[in-house]
C-alpha cells in the first residue's frame, strides 16, 4: 500500500484564533485558521491531539476509536475517522479502513489526501468504480483548493506532486485491472496508459507507476517502450524487481535479437521519455481577440438583445449597487425609526433631511450622522453605504429586511460571536472591516480594480459598472459589438466571449456563477490589479482557489458536514451527483433573463412546474412520481425539491433550499439530532423521530 500521505489538518494552533466569517471577500493575505482552534472543550482537544500525534499504528487507531466513542457528536469526527482509516491501512485492516474512510468522506467529501488513499486501497481491493470516482474527485479538488493553513507554498507544492502522481496511479490501476482481465487490447487499457503517463509526468521516479505502465504497454503491444519502464522498476524497487524481470523475460522470449543474452538486453533498455507537458491540466480558457478587445458596458447589448437586456435590468443582479435615488430606497427612515441594542437602548436613529441618514452612537456615547449615498440590494434585504471624506465607502451594519419589515444588525446575525463589524459603536471609526470596496464590491459591482499607488488599494477600488452587468457573466463584449456592427460573423469557441451558457460544459458554467456565489473563493489580483475580472488571462475570469473549509466558522456548517449558510451555495451544489457525475450547472434551473422576476425572485426557469427542473434529466420518473415519492400526486410532499433540496439553509432571516441535492438519510440525524443534521422527512413529520424516518427510507 502506498504510504505517501499525511494529514493536512492543523493540530497546533491556539484556541484563541478566530474563524473566517462568511459573507466577506477573502484575499490571499488574510490570516488562516483551523477547525481545531474552534474546539472549546480542552479534553476534546487533548484527546484528539493524542490520536493525531501517536506514532504506533495500533496505539493511534485505539486512540482514534476512543475519541470517536467519547465524543460522538464532535466537530472533529471526520478527522478522527481519517486517522483511524490510515491506521487501519498501516495495520493491514483494509476493509475496516474503507469503512472508516468512507464515513470520514461523508462528513468532508473534499479531503483530497484521504480520497487518494481510498482510491489506491479500492484499486487494490478491486472496487474499480469507487477507485475511479475517488481518484478523479481527488484530482479535481487538488486543482480547486488552496494550500492548508499549516503548510508553506513550497511544502504544499511538493505534497500536491505526490498526491497527483498517486491519484493517477490509482486511476491507472483501476483501468488496467479491467483491461487486463480481457483478452484483447481495450479502451480500458488505453485509459490506463493515459492515467499512468500523467502519473509519470508528476512523479517520474516512481517505480510502481513505471512497472504498471510497462505491464499495460506489453498488453497494448508496445513491448519496446514497455521494456524501459520495466527495467526502471526492476532497478529502483526491491519489491517489484522479481515481477519486472519476469515480465522482461516474457518480452525476451517473444522477440529477442539473435545472439543477444537477456542480461545484455536488460542493460540496453532505455526508459522512454517522460512527457512533462502532461502536468499542464485545467488550463485557463485560451486568450483570444474577443478577450483582448475589452469591455463595452451593458448598453451596447440592448439593440440586439432587447428582451434579455430589459429582463436583466429588473433583476437583483442589476440592482446590487446603485447610487442614491429616493425611489430606490425601501428602508423605513421615518423620524421615529430607531434600532436598539440588547439592553433596549437606541444605538441607531434613522431620519431624512436632504436624503436619508443614520445617526449612530459611537463608543463615547455621542451621535454621528451618516447619509445614504448608495443602496445595496433590493430583493430580500437592503443595505446602505455612506461615502467617507477620503473616497472610501462604508456599509452601515443596520440593514432593512423586507420579509420582517424591520431593521436588523446583519453582521450580528451571520458572523461568529465577537465580530467587531457587528458592534455598532465601532462603525463611526470607519474601519477596513466595514469598507464596501474591499469586502462587498467584488460581488456587487462589475470590473472592479484596486487603486494603484494607494496605501489601501482594495479600500479605494474603482469599478466600471455598478451592479452585476452582462459582461460579468458573458465576458468582455467590445470585440463582439465591433464585429456585429461591421457585419462580420463572429464564429467563436464555447469559452470565448460573449459566452453562451448552452454551449458550456457544466464545470465552466458553474465557474462563471461561482465568481459571486462561492464564499470560499480566495481572491487574487490580476496583472493590472483587477479584482473580479481579467483582461490578460486566458479567461476573463480570474482564477480563484477555495479556502479549505476547516478555516471557516462552524456556524457555516451542520455537524453532518452539510452547509448551513446560503453564501456557500456553489460549494454545496458542486458536492451533488447532478454536478459531479452529471451535466447540471446553475443555468440548468436558473436564468437572469426571465420576464417574471417581480414574482420569481430566484429566477427559476420552471417556477410553475418545479419538478421539470429535475425531470429534464431524470425523465424516467415523469410517469411514476407517486411510486417514487410515496406521497399523493400534486401534494407538496411529492415535489422533487422537498426531499432532495430541503429548506435547511440560512438565508436572510428565512430558510433557503440546500443545493447539495442528495437522497435523504436519517442515520446521521440519529447521531447528531435534527438541529445539527436536519432530515427532510422530519421537517414535515415533526412528531416522528430519526429511527422512524430511517425505517421508512429503508423500506422504499
Amino acid at each position: 500500500m502506498r504510504q505517501c500521505f499525511v494529514l493536512t489538518f492543523v493540530a497546533a494552533l491556539p484556541a484563541i484564533a478566530c474563524a473566517q466569517d462568511s459573507d466577506t471577500a477573502i484575499f490571499e493575505t488574510h490570516a488562516k485558521f483551523t477547525l481545531l482552534s474552534q474546539i472549546q472543550n480542552p479534553d476534546e482537544r487533548r484527546d484528539f491531539k493524542a490520536a493525531f500525534n501517536a506514532k504506533d499504528p495500533g496505539a493511534r487507531h485505539g486512540l482514534a476509536e476512543r475519541f470517536i466513542q467519547s465524543y460522538p457528536q464532535s466537530w472533529l469526527l471526520s478527522q478522527a475517522y481519517d486517522i483511524a482509516a490510515r491506521s487501519s491501512v498501516d495495520l493491514g485492516e483494509y476493509d475496516r479502513a474503507l469503512r472508516e474512510g468512507r464515513f470520514s468522506l461523508r462528513l468532508l467529501p473534499e479531503n483530497e489526501t484521504l480520497l487518494v488513499l481510498m482510491a489506491n486501497l479500492e484499486a487494490r481491493k478491486q472496487h474499480f468504480a469507487n477507485a475511479k470516482t475517488d481518484a478523479e474527485d481527488a484530482l479535481e479538488y487538488l486543482d480547486e483548493f488552496a494550500r492548508p493553513g499549516n503548510m508553506s507554498e513550497t511544502e504544499w507544492s511538493g505534497k500536491q506532486v505526490q498526491l497527483k502522481a498517486s491519484a493517477y496511479f490509482a486511476l491507472g490501476r483501476a483501468y488496467a485491472a479491467e483491461g487486463l482481465a480481457q483478452n484483447t487490447a481495450s479502451d480500458s487499457l488505453a485509459r490506463a496508459m493515459q492515467a499512468l503517463d500523467r502519473g509519470a509526468a508528476w512523479n517520474p521516479n516512481d517505480p510502481e507507476i513505471a512497472y504498471l505502465r510497462g505491464i499495460v504497454g506489453v498488453r497494448l503491444g508496445h513491448s519496446a517502450k514497455a521494456g524501459g519502464d520495466l527495467a526502471f522498476a526492476a532497478k529502483h524497487s526491491d519489491q517489484l524487481r522479481a515481477k519486472a524481470l519476469d515480465a522482461l523475460r516474457l518480452i525476451y522470449r517473444g522477440a529477442h535479437p539473435e545472439n543477444v543474452s537477456f542480461d545484455r538486453l536488460l542493460a540496453s533498455q532505455k526508459r522512454r521519455e517522460i512527457d512533462k507537458s502532461l502536468r499542464e491540466e485545467n488550463a485557463d480558457w485560451e486568450t483570444s481577440e474577443a478577450i483582448r478587445g475589452g469591455y463595452a458596458g451593458p448598453e451596447p447589448c440592448k439593440p440586439c438583445h432587447p428582451s434579455e437586456y430589459a429582463n436583466w435590468h429588473k433583476t437583483g443582479m442589476a440592482k446590487m449597487f446603485r447610487a442614491y435615488d429616493a425611489e430606490n430606497v425601501i428602508g423605513d427612515f421615518s423620524s421615529r425609526s430607531e434600532f436598539k441594542d440588547g439592553s433596549g437602548e437606541p444605538v441607531v436613529r434613522m431620519g431624512i433631511d436632504s436624503r436619508p441618514y443614520f445617526e449612530i452612537r459611537d463608543a463615547s456615547g455621542g451621535w454621528r450622522k451618516f447619509h445614504v449615498d448608495y443602496t445595496i440590494g433590493s430583493k430580500w434585504q437592503q443595505a446602505y453605504a455612506t461615502k467617507a471624506a477620503d473616497g472610501r465607502w462604508h456599509v452601515i451594519p443596520i440593514q432593512y429586511n423586507l420579509l420582517k419589515r424591520s431593521w436588523v444588525n446583519y453582521w450580528e446575525i451571520i458572523d461568529s460571536p465577537g465580530s467587531k463589524r457587528a458592534r455598532i459603536p465601532e462603525f463611526p471609526k470607519l474601519l477596513a472591516i466595514t469598507n464596501y470596496q474591499e469586502n462587498c464590491a467584488i460581488c456587487h459591482t462589475s470590473q472592479l480594480t484596486a487603486e494603484i499607488g494607494s496605501d489601501a488599494p482594495t479600500q479605494h477600488a474603482v469599478f466600471k459598472q455598478p451592479g452585476v452587468d452582462c459582461e460579468m457573466c458573458h465576458g468582455p463584449s467590445a470585440w463582439h459589438v465591433k464585429e456585429r456592427l461591421s457585419g462580420r460573423p463572429s464564429d467563436t469557441r464555447a469559452t470565448e466571449p460573449p459566452v453562451d451558457f448552452r454551449r458550456l460544459n457544466n464545470r465552466d458554467g458553474v465557474r462563471v456563477c461561482a465568481q459571486c456565489h462561492r464564499q470560499s473563493a480566495v481572491r487574487q489580483f490580476g496583472v493590472n490589479n483587477e479584482m473580479n475580472y481579467s483582461t490578460k488571462a486566458g479567461s476573463f475570469l480570474l482564477k480563484t482557489l477555495n479556502r479549505p473549509y476547516d478555516a471557516f466558522s462552524r456556524r457555516a456548517f451542520y455537524k453532518d458536514g452539510r452547509f448551513r449558510e446560503t453564501t456557500f451555495i456553489v460549494e454545496a451544489f458542486t458536492r451533488s451527483a447532478c454536478y459531479r457525475r452529471g451535466t447540471a450547472q446553475c443555468a440548468t434551473c436558473h436564468s437572469p433573463h426571465l420576464p417574471d422576476f417581480s414574482h420569481n425572485l430566484t429566477s427559476l426557469k420552471f417556477r410553475d412546474n418545479p419538478d421539470q427542473m429535475c425531470l429534464q434529466c431524470h425523465n424516467e420518473y415523469r410517469d411514476r412520481i407517486v411510486k417514487h415519492t410515496h406521497h399523493a400526486a400534486g401534494s407538496e410532499a411529492s415535489r422533487c425539491v422537498v426531499c432532495h433540496m430541503p429548506q435547511i439553509v440560512n438565508a436572510l432571516l428565512f430558510q433557503a433550499r440546500s443545493h447539495q441535492i442528495e437522497i435523504p438519510r436519517a442515520d446521521l440525524t440519529a447521531r447528531f439530532g435534527q438541529a445539527e443534521s436536519p432530515n427532510a422527512c422530519l421537517l414535515c413529520h415533526k412528531g416522528k423521530d430519526a429511527p422512524w424516518a430511517e425505517q421508512q427510507l429503508q423500506k422504499w
